[in-house]
Parts: C-alpha cells; sequence; structure tokens
C-alpha cells in the first residue's frame, strides 16, 4: 500500500488536479464510477431501497453532465499514477431554490483505488478548493457512515445534516 511518505520517486509519480469534463475523461472515469457503485452496494445492504437489486451496470447522463460542463458547473478532480487513473471524485454545481444567496455543490461520485486510499484527503481538499473557486459556499457529500470517505469527511468538519429517506415507486 502507498502512503504519503512512500519515497520520492512514487510521490513525484502521482498527479492530482481538476480536468475538464470530456468524452474520453467520461470514459476513464466510468469503470471507477461502477466499482463507487458496487461498494456502495456492499457497504449499504439493506439500508438501500434498491436492496437486491443494486447489481446492475450504471447509465450516467452523459447528455446532461455536457450540459453542466458547458456551463462550467462540473468539477472532477482525479487522482493519476505515472498516468494511470487511480481515482476521482465529480460533483457540480446545483440550483438549491430554497438557498438563493447560497450557491449549493453536491458530490455525484468518489472512488479511489483501496492501494491510493491514503490521498483521499488531499484528493477531498482539491475538490473542495475547486468548488471555492466557483464561489460555492457548501458541498453536500452523500455517503454511508460505513463507506470509505465518512471519516475523512467527518475529521474535515462536515457534520450529518440530512438523512436521504429512499422509497421505490411503482415497483
Amino acid at each position: 500500500m502507498l502512503s504519503p511518505f512512500t519515497n520520492v520517486a512514487a510521490i513525484n509519480a502521482l498527479v492530482i488536479d481538476r480536468e475538464p469534463f470530456t468524452l474520453e475523461l467520461y470514459e476513464e472515469v466510468l469503470p471507477l464510477a461502477q466499482k463507487c457503485w458496487e461498494e456502495n452496494t456492499r457497504l449499504k445492504a439493506e439500508t438501500c431501497a434498491y436492496y437486491g437489486e443494486r447489481d446492475f451496470k450504471i447509465e450516467p447522463d452523459i447528455s446532461e453532465y455536457q450540459r453542466l460542463a458547458a456551463l462550467g458547473l462540473v468539477v472532477i478532480v482525479t487522482l493519476q499514477d505515472e498516468e494511470a487513473l487511480k481515482g476521482d471524485v465529480a460533483g457540480f454545481v446545483e440550483f438549491r431554490g430554497h438557498h438563493k444567496h447560497i450557491l449549493c455543490s453536491n458530490v455525484d461520485s468518489i472512488y479511489i483505488e483501496p492501494d491510493y486510499r491514503s490521498y483521499t484527503v488531499v484528493v477531498v481538499e482539491r475538490f473542495e478548493k475547486e468548488f471555492e473557486k466557483l464561489g460555492a459556499g457548501i458541498i453536500g457529500w452523500p455517503t454511508h457512515v460505513n463507506g470509505p470517505v465518512y471519516e475523512i469527511l467527518k475529521r474535515r468538519g462536515y457534520v450529518g445534516d440530512d438523512i436521504v429517506m429512499e422509497k421505490r415507486l411503482c415497483v
């Protein structure tokens, strides 16, 4: 497992940076988004409305990502090691009708390969800075108490503000 203290050569090979949303980047991060979905399926277990039915391929709305990216509202921060993608976090600025004077942002997904999770804090910090540059006043970060980023977010000052209640309709 890598750590921030591995060695200078290994550290110099790591790049954590914001990348513009492109179809090429979409194709590259899609497998990580699927891993995020699968990991969360295991962690959520029976606490998910899709319990027992989450074993499917995700289908992100590429046209919505493109629309939001054209407006400058998508933030994607990647973690690469020698140009190989090892993690990413994606989110967007969103309209919240009840927060007229507070620009809100929301995380869509995060996945860091297990051997690189010691860098999650650095990825999260960079992600936050990118939203700060856009003027966001708050980040909503969906996570599960059993998830790999929950404790990191707590240490960074995030609080469990709301609980999302789910119910499947028309089942």
